[in-house]
């Protein structure tokens, strides 16, 4: 007699089958029988000398059988019904001759009852993302079965962390595997991937501090097994957990990162750019634009995550002097920087600033990167000095470009009294060093060969326009948005005009990003609004460089990221072609 393994599916009614020797079971597109689980592989199933026995896998601590909590392996009868709640999937077990199979045909998952031992009543019928919602209302040993699985029943406790992941799956974006995989993610730490369900939570309980990767003063992470009623996460003391951790570099995540679409933007640029005031301008204008223009709130993913960003931002615009709106230049171990254990080894890495748009039901998250002007230094990369590669995985890149240090726009400029064209900030050419450094670390780490060019979006800002604008013309650009609408063509105008005016003063600047990316876009931008005025640290006596009123007025600032979102996400913005 040749038995065969039959695994039913409670989460989407499908039906599996095998007669193999080993089998494997888990969502990862390789196993034999592929059900939504949290992890690639939950265990596997053994056939041998008649005998068939399953056996979970790494990181699998216990599952429920028929009710009964395991940790080991089991042998699996013949002719014999069994239940199994494993990793956050649910399926029903059968092994024996296919002609006394049960009848799956009669089997509909979208329809739930409860049945109350105590007072032997049932309840429903429910859809399974019922079950958190009326747990509360019933005993610990309510069973809970659905409609043709006769004579057998899961404990409604059990089955609390499925339905919650079975609803996650549901309201997952679009962007998740079109055969069913988990969704892959992108830890905005350490820029490691990982599939949606591999999060580890990080415990609340007092007793539980202590981590193998951040050390004894940080909360334990751990890969969540139970769920209360409202599905979180249960840590080994029985507190609730709210809070989840990268599985590689253990660091927080952003609250429901799982149900966000994540948008990188990496801003790059030489020492003195600007970088820093053009980042802390950026967020404060998409906060007022997006809601007056497209109707969307753009708000903090975490304050707490954002903390140095929206301190520099309340700086720079509550300021009243030069001195209260300064911003001390990025460095490589300043707040803006962390320790991150990436690849065995830890690392020096930007901070992610996070900030979520919302258009009706969908969440976008928008991760921004302030990066020190040495990250890009030649020889600076590797894996000790990581600090650039998010570049590596952005989807989109906006290099700032100072006009102020580039010998040509000097020379137009010399009757210019703006302190930045009065000092020699860095040698020429380091700003088309930086742009070639950046394009032979995106080539070696995508393995993308010279010939080749990149499809990344990458914005060319031309900074501090301030200074320069009258060079352009007495024609002003022309509005990126209009009635409520991103104007595509229009930007496309713009940075025609631009790139046939840095190329008459800088061509190695458009050369050098049209040799990176096929997508390149110019923009005109400055952050104070006017050209600064140096004034006197008083606690170190230095020159510094601040705005002239202490208040600031950018300028077009945001041009680049929302047409590097309209990239990024196609349909995020309303667009309307000019007429």
């Amino acid at each position: 007699m040749n038995n065969q393994l039959y695994i039913y599916d409670c989460l989407t009614a499908k039906l599996w089958s095998s007669d193999g020797v080993f089998m494997t079971i888990g969502a990862g597109e390789k196993n034999t029988f592929r059900l939504p689980m949290q992890g690639e592989n939950g265990g596997s199933f053994t056939q041998r000398d008649g005998t068939c026995r399953f056996f979970p896998h790494g990181h699998v601590e216990k599952y429920s059988l028929n009710g009964v909590v395991m940790n080991t392996d089991v042998v699996i009868r013949p002719e014999t019904m069994y239940l199994f709640v494993l990793d956050c999937g649910c399926f029903v077990c059968w092994y024996g001759d296919a002609v006394n199979k049960p009848d799956f045909d009669q089997y509909d998952p979208n329809v739930w009852f409860l049945y109350n031992p105590e007072n032997h009543e049932w309840y429903g019928p429910y859809s399974l993302s019922d079950l958190p919602r009326l747990a509360p209302d019933f005993p610990a040993e309510v069973l809970v079965t659905f409609q043709g699985l006769e004579n057998c029943a899961f404990y409604l406790k059990d089955m609390l962390a499925v339905a919650v992941f079975a609803s996650r799956l549901e309201k997952r974006p679009a962007d998740a595997a079109a055969d069913g995989g988990a969704r892959e993610l992108l830890c905005p730490n350490c820029w490691e991937k990982f599939r949606e369900g591999q999060e580890l939570a990080i415990a609340v309980h007092p007793d539980l501090c202590g981590d193998n990767i951040l050390g004894a003063d940080a909360m334990l992470r751990f890969k969540p097994t139970e769920r209360n009623w409202q599905g979180l996460p249960i840590d080994a003391k029985g507190s609730a957990c709210s809070q989840y951790a990268c599985p590689h570099c253990h660091r927080k995540l952003p609250p429901f990162f799982t149900a966000t679409q994540q948008h990188m933007i990496s801003l790059v640029g030489v020492p003195a750019a600007g970088k820093s005031y053009f980042l802390a301008a950026l967020v404060r204008e998409l906060e007022l634009e997006f809601p007056r223009d497209f109707g969307m709130p753009f708000r903090d993913a975490d304050p707490v995550i954002n903390e140095p960003l929206n301190d520099m931002r309340m700086r720079l615009f509550s300021a009243k002097t030069p001195q209260e709106a300064y911003i001390g230049k990025t460095q490589l171990q300043g707040r803006l920087y962390h320790k991150v254990w990436r690849h065995g080894v830890w690392a020096n890495m930007p901070r992610p600033f996070i900030y979520n748009l919302n258009k009706g039901d969908e969440t976008h998250s928008i991760v921004l990167y302030d990066n020190a002007g040495e990250d890009f230094q030649p020889g600076q990369g590797g894996e000790l000095n990581p600090g650039s590669h998010h570049m590596d995985v952005s989807d989109a890149i906006l290099f700032l470009f100072d006009p102020t240090a580039n010998p040509g726009f000097r020379k137009l400029l010399a009757d210019n009294k703006d302190p930045q064209l009065q000092r020699n900030l860095y040698p020429p050419g380091r700003q088309a060093l930086l742009l070639a450094e950046s394009e032979m670390r995106m080539r070696t780490q995508l393995n993308v060969a010279p010939g080749n060019k990149l499809d990344v979006p990458l914005a060319i800002i031309i900074g501090k326009c301030d200074t320069w604008m009258h060079l352009l013309g007495p024609e002003p650009l022309l509005p990126a948005t209009r009635n409520g609408m991103f104007m595509p063509e229009l930007i496309q105008a713009n940075s025609a005009r631009l790139r046939q005016f840095l190329f008459a003063i800088a061509p190695h600047i458009c050369t050098n990003a049209e040799a990176i990316s096929s997508n390149v876009r110019y923009f005109a931008a400055s952050s104070f609004g006017e050209s600064p005025i140096e004034f006197a640290d008083e606690a170190s006596g230095s020159m510094l460089i601040g705005p002239a009123s202490g208040q600031v007025h950018p300028f077009r600032v945001t041009d680049a990221a929302l047409w590097a979102l309209s990239c990024a996400a196609p349909s995020l913005l309303p667009c309307a072609q000019a007429t």
